[in-house]
């Protein structure tokens, strides 16, 4: 016991945590629970989604293409007539009629909002509705007998001429008037649609980044434990200096989980250092029955792989080898590029797939569903037995990438 408490002092240095956090039990730290709420930011896009009409330009646009037709219309008609007219004239006596919903659309669609009109009818509102029809339909009135007044004077007095516009016209100022009110409740409804889609994928988004958290959660732990293991084993023994030795590598590797941060991915390099002190923990405790081999050469050092993605691979490859009674172990790693593939490999010379559960163990499936959430169908990877059918062989196929200039240095430098 005093071996394995001057472990835990060693450890407690190598990682700059106090003793007591070393050696308290887990029981005594009741896990919080985990709130995810909706950010303010989403909320206030959503409000800003449900209080946003057509742009005014595009609202003047929409209606200055009947405005148009119309004027075309009236300067052919008058052409094949005999009575030939301006296009300036005839595009200032259609304006009223059509520009003039320019400028009622607004309001329109603002009471649309107010005195909405949807299942079950609300007979206030349908009230409001036809009234405001009636009112747009006056208001189109006088403005077409006010120009046109000016632009085509006729016999008949102002009032007269408002008055058979209106009357002329009613029919088609109602349709006019509802079609607005639809198209502005379509143009609504689209844009909600549109808003709720790329919450959507903010939220898949999220909840990949959360799902990935959680499976490097269930990681780390997991490594860490074999290696106190490992140093626990040499408490044992007695053998101080070597069980110090690997405290010390031991902190090196917290460090470098620390430093990823929550990144998902780093450099090769990166990711071979990482596997490299790994396995010198191991070797410290094995020593000559474990042989290590990288073959990475072929791949460049900032190609870019799921962080702590070999590691699970290789602790199963040390758990089916000297792990489990062997002699000796020994364990090949490689990096390759393959056309747009980087190809990583673990290759041991353990037991083989009868006695390792067919690659169904925690870290293995922990990788298969990273490798998953990152690259989808991009990514392969196989777990088969060796060339000579001793021992087991991985492989994995990502992507090819290779990291910006910075975040390489940054990885490099962790």
């Amino acid at each position: 016991m005093r071996a394995e408490h001057r472990a835990a002092s060693a450890l407690s240095r190598a990682v700059h945590l106090p003793l007591r956090a070393v050696a308290s039990p887990l029981h005594r730290a009741p896990a919080q629970p985990i709130m995810i709420a909706m950010s303010p930011e989403r909320s206030s896009h959503r409000a800003n989604a449900d209080h946003r009409w057509i742009p005014a330009w595009q609202i003047a646009a929409i209606w200055l293409i009947p405005t148009l037709l119309s004027t075309a219309e009236t300067v052919i008609f008058a052409a094949q007539a005999g009575r030939p007219i301006p296009a300036w004239r005839a595009f200032i006596g259609e304006a009223p009629q059509w520009l003039g919903w320019a400028l009622l659309t607004p309001g329109i669609l603002a009471l649309a909002e107010r005195f909405p009109l949807r299942r079950p009818l609300e007979a206030v509102s349908v009230a409001v509705h036809v009234l405001a029809s009636l009112i747009a339909g006056v208001l189109l009135a006088l403005a077409d007998a006010l120009v046109n007044a000016w632009a085509r004077p006729s016999s008949q007095g102002l009032w007269a001429a408002a008055r058979g516009w209106f009357l002329g016209g009613l029919a088609a100022t109602t349709l006019v008037y509802f079609a607005i009110v639809i198209a502005g409740y379509a143009w609504r409804n689209a844009a909600r649609l549109r808003e709720r889609e790329r919450e959507a994928a903010a939220l898949e988004a999220e909840l990949r980044r959360a799902q990935l958290g959680a499976l490097r959660m269930q990681l780390q732990p997991h490594f860490l434990f074999n290696s106190l293991n490992a140093v626990m084993a040499l408490v044992r023994d007695r053998d101080t200096e070597r069980a110090l030795g690997a405290l010390a590598l031991l902190g090196d590797v917290l460090r470098a989980t620390v430093n990823a941060g929550d990144a998902n991915e780093a450099t090769l390099a990166s990711e071979l250092d990482f596997v490299r002190q790994y396995l010198r923990i191991e070797q410290m405790r094995f020593g000559d029955r474990l042989a290590v081999t990288f073959d990475t050469d072929a791949a460049p050092a900032d190609a870019m792989v799921p962080v702590f993605i070999l590691q699970p691979f290789v602790e199963n490859s040390l758990k089916h080898g000297v792990l489990h009674g062997r002699e000796r172990n020994a364990i090949a790693i490689g990096a390759s590029v393959d056309g747009g593939s980087l190809v990583l490999s673990v290759r041991d010379d353990g037991r083989g797939l009868s006695s390792s559960g067919n690659g169904s163990g925690v870290g293995i499936a922990n990788a298969r569903r990273r490798l998953e959430h990152l690259y989808g169908a991009r990514a392969t990877l196989t777990v088969g037995p060796g060339a000579d059918g001793r021992g087991v062989h991985v492989m994995i196929a990502i992507p090819f990438t290779r990291a910006q200039p910075r975040r390489a240095a940054v990885a490099s430098a962790s």
